[in-house]
């Protein structure tokens, strides 16, 4: 997942091109499965990002078809979408006469110059107005995800409505795809290095090219590896699309154990680059 912007991280002592040493044929395929997070936590932390969303309700003229809206949403701890609608608006006409709904949240266009490569999460349930008892909570959860929304907050004619997940479709690109059962999905937390993931990527790509190669070539096992970009970091490891003489690959290094902060990430990163020195898979 990409955001904006880079965030406070302590960069690695460079490391020469010397320690890029080539290790096996490159073939990984006997290699044991790389933990990653899973695609309930995928979800969560999508969720967790989204700050606009397709709602779609069944309409009810022409009566049956699906309807979609671009909304603004937030979610609460639950990972339960919150919206902030117009009693005026078509959308909300319909959820007064059938309550079945759909959110579907996205990574943020732009992010991949492939928009069918982008993450994207479909939550399916019902969608009702908050109880009025919750109101006050549900107000404070969405003007922290949308400010902007204050100066009308307010108004009678708007009420929040939220969605309770009755299953999850997860789209994490081409060839990643799965149903996703509620109770996953509510026990699932965000990734914690979502927001420094950007200046994490971005320092290693920038300054520790090197260090990318050799993660590839010793750790990875791919010994005939040219280059490596990492792409993605999250708190069990990170992924590299990697270019070798045969064509492009991906994979995946794992970190000792999980991971919460950029201090913790560079002291992983440091210590796997000591072991692909030192040969050490």
């Amino acid at each position: 997942m990409v955001l904006s912007g880079r965030a406070e991280y302590v960069p690695m002592e460079p490391m020469s091109n010397e320690h890029a040493r080539p290790r096996g044929s490159g073939d990984d395929s006997s290699r044991p499965p790389v933990r990653e997070p899973t695609h309930a936590e995928r979800c969560r932390t999508l969720v967790e990002q989204a700050r606009s969303a397709t709602l779609c309700t069944v309409a009810r003229e022409p009566s049956g078809y699906p309807y979609g809206s671009l909304v603004t949403v937030a979610v609460d701890a639950q990972g339960r979408p919150l919206m902030l609608l117009s009693e005026l608006a078509e959308h909300t006409g319909n959820l007064h006469a059938r309550a079945e709904a759909s959110v579907l949240l996205t990574e943020a266009l732009g992010s991949h110059d492939q928009p069918l490569a982008l993450g994207r999460v479909t939550l399916l349930g019902r969608c009702s107005k908050v109880d009025a008892n919750e109101a006050p909570a549900a107000r404070e959860v969405f003007l922290a995800k949308q400010p902007s929304a204050s100066y009308y907050v307010d108004f009678k004619d708007f009420a929040f409505y939220r969605l309770e997940p009755e299953a999850l479709r997860y789209v994490g690109g081409f060839g990643r795809m799965s149903w996703v059962t509620p109770d996953d999905y509510r026990s699932a937390e965000p990734d914690p290095l979502t927001a420094a993931a950007p200046g994490i990527l971005a320092h290693m790509n920038d300054d520790h090219a090197a260090a990318s190669l050799v993660y590839a070539r010793v750790l990875a096992g791919v010994g005939e590896a040219t280059a490596a970009t990492m792409t993605a970091v999250d708190r069990y490891g990170f992924d590299l699309a990697v270019t070798t003489p045969s064509g492009p690959r991906a994979t995946r290094v794992a970190f000792d154990e999980p991971v919460a902060t950029s201090d913790e990430v560079r002291s992983a990163m440091v210590e796997l680059v000591k072991r692909a020195r030192a040969g050490v898979t």
